[in-house]
């Protein structure tokens, strides 16, 4: 179920420093609410000792954010969590209103364009140029555009994503 799973809000991309210090990939529109002081963050992923990182100071830092953490005090700790992600319980996030989602709430779902069943999101890519669906299709991961005019409306309710997709995109 959706509720179950952390929300992922950012990658650790890698040390920072010899006293521990993290650089981050964000993968959120609230990181100032959720690299606050005092925070505490789940680790997902990678082979981190570590199951949860507390926050003790974090600032942005060029393109990324710059966190230090109660856990973890040298560079040797530091460099053990690069790829893994931070994530946070989805009621921690803002409210999003009745119809509000996020890109993570899309993974598993149907895509369907005129009742016809085309495949399960596998993935959302937040790319620079757009986010972007992993859709499982017959077998084969593509990537369809996560935007206007394409994605006609998503129903959570329903777990379907409705889209009309242009001549040609599935042969690629």
């Amino acid at each position: 179920m959706i509720a179950d799973k952390p929300v992922i809000v950012a990658r650790i991309a890698r040390a920072h420093g010899i006293e521990g210090r993290l650089l981050l990939d964000t993968e959120t529109d609230y990181a100032d609410a959720l690299f606050r002081p005092g925070k505490r963050l789940l680790v997902v992923g990678g082979s981190s000792p570590f199951t949860v990182l507390t926050v003790t100071h974090a600032q942005v830092h060029g393109q990324r954010w710059l966190m230090v953490t109660e856990e973890i005090k040298d560079r040797t700790s530091a460099d053990k969590m690069r790829g893994a992600n931070l994530g946070v319980l989805r009621e921690e996030l803002p409210s999003f209103g009745n119809d509000g989602y996020l890109l993570h709430d899309l993974i598993g779902m149907v895509v369907v364009e005129d009742e016809k069943t085309i495949g399960t999101i596998l993935e959302v890519y937040d790319l620079p140029a757009g986010p972007m669906m992993g859709v499982d299709i017959r077998g084969r991961e593509q990537l369809i555009p996560f935007e206007e005019g394409i994605v006609d409306r998503v129903g959570i309710e329903r777990g379907m994503v409705y889209v009309s997709l242009p001549a040609g995109l599935l042969d690629i």
